[in-house]
């Protein structure tokens, strides 16, 4: 269970870091499962050079190109990815931010095995994941779980805290929706920028409407980050988009 203060935190600044949930014997667990999916190229997965980030391969049949940016469908793939998206020390969390009793799911949104590997990982820029999302509201919150240590040179995710709760005109954001460095509106709100370093087994939750983003890997390891986003009782998919392909998932209450 959440403390008032954590709960506070997290409306404040649109995230929150849970140290230490996962113990070394799972982190092992889905670290293997992870290599053997990677290595034997199990689909469903996305490529680097399919997002055309900055320094992302610029082609499939370039160098690197067929690199996999993420393993898709993560709770599907293994038993043990869904007992993490199910684990109560994350679940009943989301549900004390949420305010809801009742916990979905998404499954048409992350539900996958971040990969950030050497030497053709990208860049990726300031940006809301609820972007491109299609909801009843923005009150959705991401458990992004740390399979080893996290840190700037790997590719630690930045937040802009606070920035959940931000009012952002269209001109301050580009054709894609990332967030201009160079906008009047935005220098400022740049330079309050946190970098988040995770040890591996911790949790970060944070607001799906939280802008963040992330630098390369210019380590030689591999870093990897299970994630998920769940919504409350009051928050739905759209019919017919992308974010209602798939059914939900309700999140078994403990």
């Amino acid at each position: 269970m959440l403390s008032h203060a954590q709960i506070q935190q997290f409306k404040i600044d649109g995230y929150l870091v849970l140290r230490g949930l996962i113990n070394e014997r799972e982190l092992v667990a889905l670290r293997s499962i992870t290599k053997a999916h990677l290595n034997k190229r199990i689909a469903p997965f996305e490529l680097e050079a399919e997002v055309h980030y900055p320094g992302a391969p610029a082609s499939t049949t370039a160098e690197g190109g067929s690199t996999i940016r993420r393993l898709k469908q993560a709770y599907h793939r293994d038993n043990t990815f869904r007992a993490i998206a199910e684990r109560s020390e994350i679940t009943a969390g989301i549900r004390q931010i949420l305010g809801s009793k009742s916990l979905f799911l998404n499954p048409n949104h992350h539900n996958c095995v971040m990969t950030k590997l050497p030497q053709h990982s990208s860049e990726t820029l300031w940006h809301r994941d609820t972007r491109y999302w299609h909801f009843s509201d923005k009150y959705l919150v991401n458990a992004w779980c740390a399979l080893g240590d996290e840190r700037q040179p790997n590719g630690a995710m930045k937040i802009l805290p606070g920035s959940h709760r931000w009012d952002v005109r269209e001109s301050a954001l580009d054709e894609a929706q990332f967030l201009r460095v160079d906008h009047a509106d935005n220098i400022g709100r740049l330079k309050t920028q946190r970098l988040v370093e995770l040890d591996a087994g911790d949790v970060l939750l944070f607001s799906a409407h939280c802008f963040h983003a992330a630098g390369r890997n210019t380590t030689d390891k591999a870093k990897y980050s299970l994630v998920f986003t769940y919504h409350g009782e009051s928050t739905r998919p759209l019919p017919d988009t992308t974010s209602d392909q798939r059914p939900e998932l309700v999140v078994p209450h403990e």
